[in-house]
């Protein structure tokens, strides 16, 4: 039978007409008794069933001995029964006519046990087979604060499924079901209401791109919070939050695992440079989603996309004293907010009132001798056309103190119809945060929280997805052996892609290379061409500035090698890296930095998700160490930005024109010069 299309079992899910939780207990410890009495504590009026063969009811829910007894069309299960024992039990719910059922038991992939993956791949073959889609295994279930007729649908075991959480737009999928009720709290403290949450478990079947696809047609939904492991499709995730933004819908991540320790045993200096975290924030920033690290930072996040949606423009921020207006620029700098330049129109008529100092931004409000003298400062500062979020740096205030900042900086509100924010650190009573809430300005606590959280509300949406169009390479058909292709190998794959490669003669005997070195002309480079040794260098293989023949025989004397490459000796100003590399879960990623031998000791590369277009690659290039200084004013070789720019799109070609089939692609270095950009050694790495 086939499986019921995601969307269709997802509408089942999250809006069943009865749920059956089998393995249903009177043991108030087991999941059976928590997710069934869950289930009607938070509300949902549907059919609610328990399967159990010794029981009757438990606290007045009817059980049935099994599935096939059930009273009437049951759209989903929860499966609180021992990972061996649920095998069975899909296959019945499947048979009972079932769209879907939320697997909570442990005991499958995620196992030490040895036979956990064969359980997950027996469960996954099961669902396939019968018709049926799973939620899980190993996790907590799924809630829907907004569900309809049946009111709230809460179907799990996590303290949050027991609480009638309160309607609003914000949806969780998470790989972690244990934070969910840390997650829902964190949303009732900020005054902000779920939508939906998913706990994926090891996503068997239903992945989190599958909820964050359901949750871009659901309607209640206006913000998406995810907190993952890992992405089981970077390019699917891409075109997801592209269509999520079409949809005026915003996208906060928080990323956990970002262990690089299977970086570290790659052959390849890309793969261990565009390393796990590296490569997800590439993915994010270029698919306008948000990131965060920190859980409070998510949910803050979340709370303020709901209320205000997306920004555009940078912060403008004020505070009591110039030290609060410091320490804002500060931590602004570090967590990557966007502090908006100040127009000439708003310097002028600020410095017309300040008694003292200079106009910056964050602003001293203390310069203008207080709010009754220069009550218009946040008004101009907050109607500043660059500045899309304000911020205001405060402390609790006698009435005869306070009034007049609350008054301006409601007057702000009011006139610029802007986001203001308020920072207090040092709290403050609740009938003074209340006026200032009243007034349409929520207070925060905590600096970073909420700067990281203004730092999503500023967030670019995403460009539209480049398509570039692979050159094709000429020459016999594209092939790639099992193991990495030695450098001459990988420097003619490249060449025929368009990369600027170093002219390569491959020698077998002393007088071939003589030979060689003499037609590229001296001095010249020997590298001894050893299968199965990628970096020549730290094996001894290279020997470089051979001035004359006698050199050049000497050093293939003394390489030992039964094959060599001779090289003219390419000499510029600058060594840099480009490469491509598979990122686990994110796909294909192009970098991009300083080079040479020291390219992992420095670790400073710009990362890009492909595809990517010129002016994105141009704009993160800048951004990076090898940019700025292709930039600098000391900088005398004008034409080697563009060149390296059109080596990274080359690089591009290959890879996408590679596929699958590549894992990763070292050109290190590439010289960088008068004569462009060349690399002179490279490396193709094919997939396992």
């Amino acid at each position: 039978m086939p499986q019921p299309a995601t969307q269709e079992a997802l509408h089942a899910l999250f809006h069943p007409r009865a749920v059956a939780v089998i393995g249903a207990t009177d043991d108030t410890t087991k999941h059976g008794y928590i997710v069934l009495t869950n289930l009607r504590a938070a509300g949902f009026q549907g059919g609610v069933y328990g399967v159990s063969r010794r029981l009757s009811a438990i606290e007045g829910i009817r059980c049935v001995p099994d599935v096939a007894s059930l009273p009437e069309p049951v759209d989903a299960a929860f499966l609180a029964i021992p990972a061996e024992a649920a095998l069975q039990a899909v296959r019945d719910c499947a048979r009972a006519g079932m769209k879907a059922v939320i697997v909570g038991s442990a005991g499958y992939a995620e196992s030490l046990d040895a036979g956990g993956a064969d359980r997950q791949a027996t469960l996954q073959h099961i669902a396939a087979e019968e018709g049926i889609r799973i939620v899980g295994p190993n996790c907590n279930g799924i809630y829907n604060a907004h569900g309809a007729s049946q009111g709230p649908v809460s179907i799990g075991f996590n303290t949050a499924h027991a609480k009638r959480q309160a309607a609003g737009g914000i949806a969780i999928f998470s790989h972690s079901g244990a934070l969910f009720d840390a997650m829902a709290g964190r949303l009732g403290m900020l005054g902000a209401g779920l939508s939906l949450f998913a706990s994926a478990g090891n996503e068997a079947d239903l992945s989190v791109l599958d909820y964050m696809d359901y949750a871009i047609g659901h309607a209640p939904t206006r913000v998406i919070a995810l907190l993952i492991d890992s992405l089981p499709d970077g390019a699917r995730f891409r075109a997801l939050a592209l269509r999520a933004a079409q949809a005026g819908k915003a996208v906060v991540a928080l990323k956990i695992g970002g262990s690089e320790a299977g970086a570290a045993a790659a052959v390849a200096h890309s793969s261990r440079l565009a390393g796990n975290a590296a490569a997800y924030a590439a993915l994010f920033a270029a698919s306008g989603v948000a990131e965060v690290t920190t859980l409070e930072g998510l949910m803050t996040a979340c709370a303020l996309l709901d209320r205000f949606g997306r920004q555009s423009g940078g912060l403008g921020a004020m505070s009591t004293s110039g030290a609060g207006a410091s320490l804002l620029a500060d931590r602004a700098t570090a967590l990557g907010v966007p502090l908006a330049p100040l127009a000439a129109g708003t310097r002028a008529a600020l410095d017309g009132r300040k008694m003292f100092s200079r106009i910056g931004n964050p602003l001293d409000l203390g310069i203008f001798g207080g709010m009754r003298r220069a009550g218009d400062v946040p008004t101009r500062l907050l109607a500043d056309p660059g500045v899309g979020v304000g911020l205001a740096l405060v402390h609790s205030m006698n009435p005869w103190q306070g009034d007049p900042y609350r008054t301006a900086l409601g007057h702000a509100v009011e006139a610029a119809g802007k986001p203001l924010l308020v920072l207090a650190p040092g709290s403050m009573p609740a009938s003074e945060r209340a006026e200032y809430e009243t007034r349409g300005m929520p207070v925060f606590t905590e600096t970073d929280i909420l700067l990281e959280a203004i730092a999503a509300l500023l967030s670019p949406p995403p460009a539209p997805l480049p398509a570039p169009t692979p050159r094709e390479a000429g020459g016999p058909a594209l092939d790639l052996p099992a193991s990495p292709l030695t450098e001459p190998e990988s420097l003619a794959l490249l060449a025929r892609f368009g990369v600027p490669c170093v002219p390569t003669t491959v020698c077998t005997d002393a007088d071939e290379a003589v030979a060689a070195a003499e037609a590229a002309g001296f001095p010249v480079v020997l590298k001894g061409v050893v299968p199965g040794v990628a970096h020549k260098s730290d094996q001894g293989l290279v020997r470089v500035g051979l001035r004359d023949a006698a050199a050049v025989r000497a050093a293939f004397a003394a390489l030992g090698c039964p094959e060599t490459v001779v090289q003219p000796m390419v000499t510029g100003a600058l060594e840099a890296i480009a490469g491509i590399a598979q990122a686990e879960g994110v796909g294909p990623v192009l970098i991009a930095g300083l080079g040479g031998i020291h390219a992992e000791a420095l670790r400073d590369v710009a990362t890009w998700p492909l595809p990517v277009d010129r002016a994105t690659l141009a704009a993160g290039l800048a951004r990076a160490s090898v940019g700025r200084i292709l930039a600098s004013p000391r900088w005398t070789h004008p034409g080697a930005t563009d060149a390296l720019l059109d080596l990274l799109l080359a690089l591009q070609d290959a890879a996408l024109a590679l596929g699958p089939r590549l894992q990763a692609i070292d050109l290190n270095p590439v010289i960088l010069g008068a004569q462009g950009a060349v690399a002179v050694d490279a490396l193709v790495v094919p997939r396992p």
